[in-house]
Parts: C-alpha cells; structure tokens; sequence
C-alpha cells in the first residue's frame, strides 16, 4: 500500500466524504427541519458509556460514507456499499442501547419498536440504493426509470428508517422520545449522532436516486445537495401531520409501499444493463 493511497484514504474517512463531512450534514439537517443547533456547553460529550456511544455512531457514519462512490470521492471502494450498509446499521442500533437496557418497560417498548420498524426500513432502503449505485454510469430509458422507482422507493421508506412523523416514538415519552432519563449532555450526543444518520442517508438517497457517476462532479454534488434540502424540508412538512402507526401497520405500510417499488426499480435497472 502506497503512501498516497494512505493520504487518500485518511482524507476519505476523515474529511470528504467522511466524518467531516457527516458532521456537515447533520448540522444543515438539523437548522432546516427546524431542530436547534446544540449549544457548545451541550457539546461536550459526556464521559459515559453513552458519550462513547454518540462518538462511535457517528465514525461509523463516516466510514459508510466513505465507502460509497461520492462525486470527486479521493479513495472510492469497488462494492464499497456493502460495508457502508453495514456500519450504517451498526451507527442506527448504537443509540438504542441505553434505551434498551434502561429497564422502565415503557422505555424498552419504545425503543423495540423504533428497532424493529427502522431496521426493515433501512433494508429495503439499501437494497434501493444498491439497485441504483450498481447502474450509476448507465444512461438509457430503462435504466432512468429505474432510478427514479429507486428514489421514489428509498424517499418512501426514509420516514420509517429514520423514525419520523408516523413512525416515530410513542407519544407517551414526550418531546424527547427514547432519551427520556438521560441527561442533557448524553441526550443531545445521542442525538446529535442519530440526526446525522438520517442527514447521511438522504444524500445517500439522492445519489443513488440519479446517475450520478456520469455528471460533472460539481453538478453531482449540486443533484445531492439540492435533493436533500428538499427531502428534509418535506420530512419537516410531514412531522405530526398523522397519527403514529402501530408496529404492524407501520411494517405493512413499509413492505407494501417502499419494498413493491424497489422491486420494480430492480427490474427495470436490470433490463436497462442488457
């Protein structure tokens, strides 16, 4: 392994697309869907079990992202996206641990079900994005079509991979859901890291959701860029527009809506790569 491979992957893990570069996102996330930004003072990550939690989510998120085929991407891995998935999904289930083992009933409750809900969602979110990253350089009507069933598939199941609006926490725990009890500094951590997850994977969404690989590298980060702002504006719009679903009804809503369209858009991307 060269020294220049070594920069590049450095650069990749910790500035653009990486960790940096998550941070990045979260923060937009965050003032456009009308969040607050965390004051320095609630920054601090708190020196517990659920500190090092927040931390490690958020490495995780960006080594995900480092693994993807960005635009100018400095170290890009061939199939990089299923280590992405990976430690996605490691950085989403992070956060839920001190819900889990918190031991009020109603906490576990509400924690099994963001869990069980997000967990399905984001696998047939992945499996969209996979669809599309695999014919990211194809440019034919099939293969348009089919990234646009991928985008529409991934956008359809966004909501309930991140637990928003009517998949979100049980309204019994109040504002701040599965970090009631902690305390402000390991509840903003928390957070902080689950809000950056959500950020990363809408623009993941959009660049799957597009041929990306064979724009210019500006016009391709402006595609993501303009995208997410109009996804998380909409995630803003949907938040308490509709009654929480139950578990079940939120799983047959996911399968039948996102998991039918992602099956189309494998189809079609197939079809365009004959």
């Amino acid at each position: 392994m060269t020294t220049d491979v070594v920069i590049a992957g450095l650069v990749a893990l910790l500035l653009y697309p990486g960790i940096l570069f998550a941070i990045g996102l979260s923060i937009g996330y965050r003032i456009l869907s009308g969040r607050p930004l965390p004051f320095p003072g609630k920054m601090i990550v708190s020196p517990d079990l659920t500190g090092g939690l927040g931390l490690t989510s958020l490495a995780l998120i960006g080594g995900g992202l480092a693994g993807l085929t960005w635009p100018g991407h400095p170290w890009s891995l061939p199939f990089g996206w299923i280590g992405s998935w990976a430690l996605f999904e490691l950085a989403a289930w992070l956060p839920l641990l001190p819900a889990l083992m918190a031991g009020a009933p109603r906490t576990v409750r509400a924690a099994l079900r963001e869990a069980q809900i997000g967990m399905l969602a984001r696998a047939i979110l992945w499996g969209s994005i996979a669809t599309g990253l695999a014919a990211a350089d194809n440019l034919n009507g099939w293969s348009l079509s089919g990234h646009g069933f991928v985008l529409v598939s991934a956008l359809l199941s966004l909501p309930a991979a991140i637990n928003w609006g009517p998949f979100g926490p049980e309204p019994s725990l109040g504002p701040q859901g599965i970090t009631e009890g902690l305390s402000t500094r390991a509840a903003t951590t928390l957070t902080f890291a689950r809000d950056t997850l959500a950020a990363a994977l809408i623009a993941t969404i959009w660049l799957a959701g597009f041929p990306i690989a064979v724009l210019p590298v500006w016009l391709g980060l402006l595609v993501i860029g303009i995208g997410s702002i109009i996804t998380t504006l909409g995630l803003r719009w949907l938040n308490g527009r509709f009654p929480r679903f139950s578990v079940p009804a939120a799983l047959r809503v996911i399968l039948i809506g996102a998991g039918s369209l992602a099956g189309v858009a494998l189809v079609a991307l197939s079809v365009g790569q004959m």
